[in-house]
């Protein structure tokens, strides 16, 4: 039996052919030239049809920003009139709160004018009887600020209806001690105007205020009230009232 000869065989490498396909890149710039054609024709068709619609671009810009200003200003006049509403408000308001204190204020007035009428019935009675048409009513003397220092007020009545207006002087004297010793002032001693009588005229009423301004140590006890008309009507009153009677507390 003959020897087996073993032959050595050495492996080669084994290429794949390789496939060129010849027309990929020339399909992609098909595919991008018919995607432009066709936003091409459409940015076309769009602007046809915006052309057609009369749609003017410049002119819409135009009447938005006009749109808008007039909204703007509408606004603002809005904001004006509710202020100006508001104010009105307020008016009304105060205007009714002063036509309620004015409806007290005449009703306060009339109660008084009543009061004062009765009185003068009452008094005008006294005037048939011949004890005078002028009097005294309501005197009150008052401390004020300052050393010495008072107010006094009060009101004279003329209560004899032929009597148009009354015209007349108006004295005044206050007693009391001073530093201890009987003293007697004018209305020049305590007074700011420094003067001794005052002019007054009036219809049925006269009311009278003031200032009392005493020297140092001087104690007031009775004040005299006189006026002297010059209707030849009226008599002279004169009245003598004493000053604790009348005197009131401190403001």
């Amino acid at each position: 039996m003959k020897p087996v000869t073993t032959v050595k065989v050495k492996p080669k490498r084994i290429k794949s052919p390789r496939i060129v396909h010849q027309h990929d890149r020339r399909g992609f710039w098909q595919a991008l030239l018919l995607v432009l054609l066709l936003g091409a024709v459409g940015w076309q068709a769009y602007s046809w049809g915006v052309r057609q619609g009369g749609y003017d671009r410049d002119r819409s810009t135009q009447e938005i920003v006009a749109l808008k200003t007039a909204l703007e200003e509408q606004q603002a006049e809005m904001r004006d009139l509710e202020a100006a509403s508001v104010r009105h408000r307020r008016q009304a308001e105060i205007e009714q709160q002063a036509s309620r204190e004015l409806q007290q204020q005449l009703i306060a007035v009339e109660d008084e004018k009543a009061a004062l009428q009765s009185e003068m019935e009452m008094l005008r009675s006294l005037v048939s009887n011949d004890n005078g048409s002028l009097y005294i009513k309501n005197l009150k003397v008052q401390p004020a600020a300052g050393s010495n220092r008072f107010k006094c007020e009060f009101t004279i009545v003329q209560v004899m209806e032929k009597v148009g207006t009354t015209k007349g002087k108006l004295v005044m004297k206050v007693s009391g001690r001073l530093n201890g010793k009987k003293a007697r002032l004018d209305r020049t001693e305590f007074s700011d105007d420094d003067d001794k009588a005052v002019k007054l005229e009036f219809s049925n009423y006269q009311d009278v205020r003031g200032d009392m301004q005493f020297p140092e140590g001087f104690e007031p006890q009775s004040i005299l009230i006189e006026f002297l008309p010059r209707n030849k009507e009226l008599k002279k009153l004169s009245k003598t009232f004493a000053w604790e009677d009348h005197l009131q507390g401190t403001e």
